[in-house]
C-alpha cells in the first residue's frame, strides 16, 4: 500500500476510529512503537597502523580532543554518537587454533568465530553473523544485504560473509543490481514530479509517521475525561494504527527521496558497474560513494536490516590524490610484496597511513550520511549500529588482539556512545606499528606490541545480536560462534553480553 495515499485519508478518520466497536477487542502489542534496529558492518582489510588509529585514552568520555590527532581525526565532530571498544581479539589467529594461513584464518572466522575447513577452498565451518541476524530480524527472514567495493570473489581471501558451513555467500558489486531492485519497492513519486504541497505530504517526506499527523488533536483528546474503557479503546486503537503503519510503504522510499540523495539512473550509471582493471578508479570513489547512499536508501525502504560493506584487500591505490605502485597487502608487509620480512619499501608508513585515512574518510561520510536522514523523532543512524571491523590490527605482525573497532549509533539506545570502553582486564596498548621501517631502520619486523587486548569478540557478536533485537528462545543471546579460547573443544567458556558496552538504564 503506498504511504501517501494512506495518509491523506487517514488524518480526518483517525480520531473517530477508537469508537468503532470492533477496535477494542484487538489485543495490545507490548512491542509497539519500537524503533527498527540494522546492524551494518564496514569492513577492511591488512590492519592498519594502530598507534596512528587509536586515541591515547583507553577508557573514559570520548572527546573531540580524542580524535583529533588519530586516523579517526574525520569522526572528531561525531564523538556524542560513537563507541570504541578496546580490548577485543578475534578467536582464530595464526598458530593459536589453527596453522593455515593468517588472511585466511582472518576472513573465515572473523564473522563466524569458527575453525575454516583445511581445503583448497578453506571457508568457514560456520554460517557467519550477518546470516545469523538476518534470518531473525529481517523482514520476510531474507539474506543480508553483502557488497564489495570492486570485484567479488570466492576466494576465501576476499570472502567474508557464509549462509551456512563451507557456503559462502556471494556479494553484490554492480550499483545497478541495488538499484534496480530498490526501484521495484518505491512508490509513485518520481523525480519529476511536482514538490508535494499538502501537509500529509509534507510530513510523509520529513519520515514522519500517521500519528505524528494527528498528534496535536490526540493529545487535546486524550486530556478529555473519560472512562478507563475508552482510555482502553484509545489504546488499542493506536496500537492497531501502528501495526497498519508498519506495513504501509516507509515515507522517503520513493524515488523523490532517493534523488535527494543523489541516487538516479544517471548517478548510478556513472558510478561504473564495480570490477578491477581500468574501472576500479570509478568504483573506489564515486562507486563508493553510491554504494553508501545505496546502503542508506536500501534502509530506508526497509528491505534489509543486517547488511556488510567489505573493501578490497589486494589492489594498488591510485585514485583520490593517492599514487601508489605497491598494492595495499604487500604495503601492510611493510616490504611492497607478499614476502614476510625483507627490506621495508621506501615511505611505506607514509602509503599505509595514506590508506587509512582514505577508509577513515569513507567511513566518516556513511556514518555523517545515516545521521541526516530523519526517522521518526531520531536519525537513521541512531536506529542503527554501524561498525568498522577490520580483518587484522597490524597488517604487518598479522595480528588479531587489540583490534581497532568503532561503532557509530546505538542501535535504539542500546548501546552506549560517546565513550572508549577497555572491556579488558588490562589496559590494552595501541601497538607499535612504527616502529619498524622508521627513523632509519630498513628491516622490517613485528614490533606491534602485546599487553591486553585478548578478550574475545564472541562477547561483542552477542552484545550487538541482543541490541538489533535478536533473541535465544525468547530470551536475551548470550552465545555466539564455536568456542571463545585457544581451546577450540570447550565451547564458548566466557557467554552473555557485555554489561559495559550497554547504556545505562
Amino acid at each position: 500500500m503506498n504511504r501517501r495515499i494512506f495518509l491523506r485519508g487517514v488524518a480526518g478518520a483517525s480520531l473517530a476510529a477508537p469508537f468503532l466497536s470492533s477496535l477494542h477487542e484487538k489485543p495490545a502489542r507490548g512491542a509497539a512503537g519500537d524503533p527498527i534496529k540494522r546492524l551494518v558492518i564496514f569492513y577492511t582489510h591488512n590492519g592498519c597502523l594502530t598507534n596512528r588509529w587509536f586515541p591515547t585514552k583507553v577508557d573514559g568520555a570520548l572527546t573531540a580532543d580524542d580524535l583529533a590527532t588519530t586516523t579517526l581525526a574525520p569522526l572528531k565532530d561525531m564523538t556524542s554518537k560513537l563507541l570504541i571498544p578496546r580490548g577485543f581479539t578475534a578467536m582464530n589467529g595464526y598458530g593459536t587454533n589453527q596453522t593455515i594461513d593468517p588472511h585466511d584464518q582472518a576472513m573465515g572466522s572473523k564473522l563466524t568465530c569458527a575453525l575454516i575447513n583445511d581445503d583448497t577452498q578453506r571457508y568457514a565451518t560456520a554460517p557467519s553473523l550477518d546470516h545469523v541476524i538476518a534470518k531473525q530480524i529481517n523482514p520476510n527472514a531474507v539474506d543480508p544485504l553483502v557488497i564489495a567495493i570492486g570485484s567479488s570473489s570466492t576466494n576465501i581471501k576476499e570472502v567474508l560473509s557464509f549462509s551456512d558451513a563451507g557456503t559462502a555467500f556471494p556479494a553484490t558489486t554492480n550499483p545497478t543490481t541495488l538499484y534496480n531492485a530498490l526501484t521495484g519497492v518505491f512508490g509513485t513519486v518520481t523525480p519529476s514530479a511536482p514538490t508535494p504541497t499538502t501537509e500529509a505530504d509534507y510530513h510523509v517526506m520529513r519520515g514522519q509517521s500517521i500519528i505524528d499527523l494527528v498528534r496535536g488533536d490526540l493529545s487535546r483528546y486524550q486530556a478529555l475525561k473519560m472512562s478507563t474503557n475508552d482510555q482502553g479503546r484509545i489504546k488499542d486503537w493506536l496500537d492497531l494504527l501502528r501495526d497498519v503503519e508498519s506495513t504501509v510503504t516507509p515515507a522517503a522510499c520513493n524515488a523523490d527521496a532517493a534523488a535527494m540523495l543523489g541516487v538516479t539512473a544517471d548517478t548510478v550509471k556513472a558510478a561504473g558497474t564495480g570490477g578491477f582493471g581500468a574501472s576500479l578508479g570509478t568504483a573506489m570513489t564515486t562507486g563508493f560513494d553510491l554504494m553508501m547512499k545505496l546502503v542508506a536508501l536500501n534502509m530506508i525502504c526497509d528491505q534489509n536490516r543486517s547488511i556488510v560493506m567489505t573493501t578490497p584487500g589486494f589492489v594498488t591505490f591510485n585514485w583520490d590524490n593517492i599514487v601508489h605502485d605497491k598494492d595495499h597487502h604487500g604495503l601492510s608487509h611493510r616490504n611492497g610484496s607478499v614476502a614476510v620480512g625483507g627490506t621495508c619499501y621506501a615511505g611505506v608508513l607514509d602509503c599505509i597511513a595514506q590508506i587509512d585515512g582514505f577508509y577513515a574518510g569513507k567511513y566518516a561520510k556513511l556514518v555523517a550520511l545515516l545521521d541526516s536522514i530523519q526517522e521518526g523523532d531520531v536519525k537513521l543512524l541512531d536506529n542503527t549500529a554501524t561498525m568498522w571491523l577490520p580483518e587484522l590490527s597490524d597488517g604487518n605482525a598479522h595480528n588479531l588482539n587489540n583490534l581497532p573497532i568503532v561503532i557509530a549509533g546505538s542501535a535504539g539506545g542500546y548501546l552506549k556512545t560517546g565513550a572508549i570502553v577497555n572491556v579488558d582486564t588490562k589496559a590494552p596498548d595501541n601497538g607499535n606499528s612504527e616502529g619498524d621501517c622508521a627513523d632509519g631502520d630498513t628491516s622490517v619486523g613485528f614490533s606491534t606490541g602485546s599487553n591486553g587486548g585478548k578478550f574475545p569478540i564472541n562477547k561483542l557478536y552477542v552484545t550487538l545480536m541482543n541490541a538489533v533485537g535478536c533473541t535465544d528462545a525468547g530470551g536475551k543471546v548470550t552465545k555466539f560462534g564455536q568456542f571463545d579460547s585457544a581451546k577450540t573443544d570447550a565451547g564458548i567458556t566466557n557467554p552473555g553480553e557485555i554489561a559495559s558496552l550497554v547504556a545505562a538504564g
